[in-house]
């Protein structure tokens, strides 16, 4: 299966979306397709499926009959339908085999890793990531030639992300994902698209192949503009040089020829000017980017901040029956920047919402440092006032005017923008509102839930360049697994209502994991364990003092072997515990 489009244009109300776009999707070819917000890409997605007309252009399928698949960003689910209900509809409306719904149903919600207990909850008081899982499943349980996912890891949490990216391998036809999560354009893609303003630009490889190739490509078209323009200036100055020459030279017979000679030269030179010109090397564009560095301009007064700025001690919170923090301990210390990781529904948020006083029904005991001042930055943007202005909510007392709307106008609300209502605005666009005060809110530590949500790659990137220089401390929730390997010092793992904490980076807490995972798997007797280092230890030494004897050079090569191999024995033990 194949789908060669050519020529597509599109725009809505006179306003060009794009414009001349072409390109190919081959057989089982897995696409990441980029782009900034707003672009275009889901509306060419749309137009791929079939979903909606271009205004010009062709599309071609071989062959023709092939099945193309969308999977939209935004879930729909029947009213009132359970979570059962709703893919036993599905099935029953795609059924190409005599294998019973019940059992496909069953099979699929397993292997998507939808929770027995969740079966018989309306679909769509499902939580985000829930939602998603069951539209894929949905999507799955159907036939297709070609599959488009778009924002498919939206809402999911990092395993979750792990179990997509497992089936969007396991799938033989032609996959096209729009995503902004990095991490599993590098593990799926074959080939990355990037729609930009100027057209379908098409990279061989993953994510990272795609950043070095737009890398080189992109000296190489200023080392050119700039040879170019090196050139056209050249060239101006000795065509004008020629004819000032050539204009004194005509009044003075003796330079008849000489004339003739400098006005040839004119002409070859305006010739190669012309076709320079003709042929001009565009510069290269530099599209603009939030500048989130401003909160780094305001820089956060954590020097008088204790070591340890937040305590908790036995905090509990459950909704009803439903316990969501069990007696938690933990501690957060000036300038530390933590990830608070877990599954959807863990309690990560309600986490946040409790330090930052926004849920006062709990239990337990918090103490914070008195000189802390927190930022928060919410997943949901609840704290926005959607009836005010940008201008009017950003607002504070000790700012003029002028400085807050050049702040705006550097997070790219400019002019007339700043008078949008904030119920009109994108997500996008909220989120930058939001960043605009924390910027403005003068905290030294920043609680953050989900701040890369809503952003597109760029945007992404610079927030992480922010981020890692902030001077303050941060506590954030991300299932972008990049910017918690970029930013996190520190992981606390929430679980099952218990917090674990990992003293490391990311890359310190998935070793610490696979350890964990190995002595659960396994089923390791830590006493067994110890007896056998505290074995090790002994026989080490030993054969330590053993080797200060006088003994033949065969005796000391074998225990010196014996010592090296039970070191490296003792060694992965240790690990272990």
């Amino acid at each position: 299966m194949s789908v060669i489009f050519e020529g597509l244009y599109k725009s809505y109300h006179d306003k060009m979306v794009f414009a001349n776009i072409s390109g190919i999707i081959s057989a089982g070819e897995k696409i990441g397709f980029i782009g900034s917000n707003g672009i275009g890409k889901t509306t060419l997605s749309r137009i791929l499926a079939g979903m909606e007309p271009p205004d010009k252009g062709s599309i071609e399928c071989i062959p023709h009959n092939a099945l193309i698949v969308y999977l939209q960003q935004y879930p729909n689910f029947s009213p009132g339908a359970s979570v059962y209900e709703e893919l036993y509809e599905t099935v029953s409306n795609n059924l190409n085999g005599y294998e019973p719904i019940d059992t496909i149903v069953k099979k699929s919600l397993q292997q998507i890793e939808i929770h027995e207990s969740l079966w018989d909850q309306k679909a769509t008081s499902l939580s985000g990531g829930e939602k998603t899982k069951l539209m894929l499943c949905k999507v799955l349980t159907q036939d297709f030639d070609l599959l488009i996912l778009d924002e498919p890891t939206n809402h999911l949490d990092i395993d979750s992300a792990a179990s997509l990216e497992k089936i969007i391998k396991r799938i033989k036809q032609s996959v096209l994902v729009i995503s902004h999560n990095r991490y599993l354009l590098d593990r799926v893609a074959d080939r990355i698209w990037e729609l930009t303003a100027t057209g379908l630009n098409t990279y061989k490889g993953n994510y990272s192949a795609y950043k070095l190739q737009k890398e080189n490509e992109l000296k190489h078209i200023a080392r050119e503009y700039e040879k170019q323009q090196s050139r056209i200036k050249q060239l101006n100055q000795a065509i004008r040089r020629r004819r000032n020459w050539l204009a004194s030279a005509q009044k003075n017979s003796d330079y008849k020829n000489a004339a003739k000679t400098q006005a040839s030269a004119i002409k070859a030179k305006g010739k190669e000017l012309a076709r320079l010109l003709n042929n001009k090397i565009e510069k290269p564009r530099q599209f603009p980017v939030p500048a989130f560095d401003l909160i780094n301009e305001f820089p956060a007064q954590s020097n008088k901040l204790s070591p340890v700025i937040i305590r908790a001690n036995q905090l509990y919170k459950a909704y009803g029956g439903n316990v969501v923090l069990q007696d938690l301990f933990f501690t957060i210390g000036r300038n530390e920047k933590v990830a608070l990781m877990g599954e959807n529904g863990a309690g990560k948020t309600t986490l946040l919402k409790i330090l930052c006083g926004l849920d006062q029904d709990f239990q337990g005991q918090l103490s914070f440092d008195p000189t802390l001042k927190i930022g928060y930055f919410s997943q949901g943007f609840e704290e926005l006032n959607a009836d005010k202005n940008i201008l009017d909510y950003v607002m504070t007392s000790n700012k003029s005017i002028e400085d807050i709307r050049t702040l705006l106008a550097c997070l790219l609300f400019r002019k007339n923008d700043v008078f949008k209502k904030i119920k009109g605005l994108s997500m996008g666009e909220k989120s930058r509102v939001a960043f605009a005060r924390l910027i403005l809110s003068g905290a030294n530590f920043l609680v953050l839930d989900e701040p890369t949500n809503y952003l597109d790659i760029t945007a992404k990137e610079k927030i992480e360049d922010v981020m890692e220089q902030y001077a303050g401390g941060i506590l954030f929730v991300s299932h972008d697994i990049y910017f918690v390997q970029r930013i996190a010092t520190k992981i606390l793992l929430l679980e099952h209502g218990s917090l674990k904490c990992y003293e490391g980076n990311y890359d310190y807490y998935l070793r610490k994991k696979k350890i964990e995972c190995t002595l659960n798997n396994d089923q390791l007797d830590f006493i067994i364990i110890r007896n056998r280092i505290l074995q090790l230890e002994c026989d080490l030494a030993f054969i330590g003092g053993k080797l200060n004897d006088r003994l033949s050079e065969e005796e000391k090569k074998s225990l010196n072997e014996e010592y090296i191999r039970k070191s490296q024995e003792l060694k992965a033990l240790r690990q272990l515990v």
